[in-house]
């Protein structure tokens, strides 16, 4: 097995396809992943590309007279595809017995569509369910995605907004659909610099969105979620920011009260791997 970077914010496993596998029309399993296959002979079930039906396919164990576990019925998925030795497939373990394999590039290119049209969600719901759609893609739970999708954002450039912002003082600053539900659910309205939040009467949680630069729009470093107290010191109080190399700012002072900045960015891995399994 090889560990290499991700290309996309998610963790994934990919087996290297040889020629005489492709030739019999079958899928050999790398001794790498056998735990998660079964230890008998018996039926499992695999999807294919972006499909959830499960098609039944005979599995031969490790322990047989091949001395290797094997997926049979595979030569019309190796045809449909275009499959070729030495290309890497994508294998996902869905729940006992049953996978789903793609070819990685399909899979890269399903991904960045999805997140494409995740960037353009009309309202919170619309993310809700397009984020819904990247974790059942990615084989991820919810709160993965979320990170995954945080991590990708705070990596799109810094750029200075095109026209000029007119805005009151004290109005409120509101973000995209996309990002104040992502917020939402990876601060859960508690404060960046206090750790405060409270719960509205309908349930929810209430923050406030600070913009640290608001030439600079609603990139993930310069936005804040912050407590109304907090967000009125930063308006009216003599304000000192200290940022780190990568442009996130790690500390405050209000009038010389100094208050530390909290980033989930610090608690996600700072790439995502690939895992390559071999014949």
């Amino acid at each position: 097995m090889k560990i290499t970077g991700s290309r996309i914010p998610y963790n994934y496993r990919t087996i290297r396809i040889t020629q005489s596998r492709i030739a019999k029309g079958l899928l050999a399993v790398p001794v790498s992943l056998i735990d998660y296959f079964p230890k008998n002979k018996t039926r499992v079930y695999v999807t294919f590309g972006e499909s959830h039906q499960l098609n039944p396919k005979n599995y031969t164990p490790y322990e047989s007279s091949s001395r290797e576990c094997r997926i049979g019925g595979m030569r019309e998925f190796y045809q449909k595809f275009q499959i070729k030795d030495g290309d890497e497939i994508v294998i996902q373990i869905l729940d006992d017995k049953k996978y789903r394999i793609l070819p990685e590039n399909k899979f890269e290119y399903l991904v960045d569509g999805l997140e494409n049209d995740l960037d353009k969600s009309k309202d919170e719901n619309e993310a809700i369910l397009k984020l819904a759609k990247i974790s059942d893609a990615t084989n991820t739970n919810s709160k993965e995605t979320i990170l995954g999708e945080y991590f990708r954002l705070s990596k799109i450039k810094v750029e200075k907004r095109k026209y000029k912002l007119s805005r009151e003082r004290n109005a409120k600053e509101s973000v995209s659909p996309l990002t104040r539900k992502i917020l939402t659910e990876i601060y859960e309205g508690k404060c960046q610099l206090t750790g405060f939040g409270f719960q509205m009467k309908n349930g929810k949680a209430y923050f406030e969105i600070h913009h640290i630069s608001p030439e600079l729009g609603d990139h993930l470093k310069n936005i804040l979620v912050v407590c109304p107290n907090i967000h009125a010191q930063f308006t009216y109080a003599n304000v000192q920011e200290y940022f780190d190399e990568d442009r996130w700012l790690r500390k405050v002072k209000f009038n010389n009260e100094e208050y530390a900045v909290y980033h989930i960015i610090d608690r996600i891995p700072k790439k995502f791997e690939k895992e390559i399994h071999y014949l």
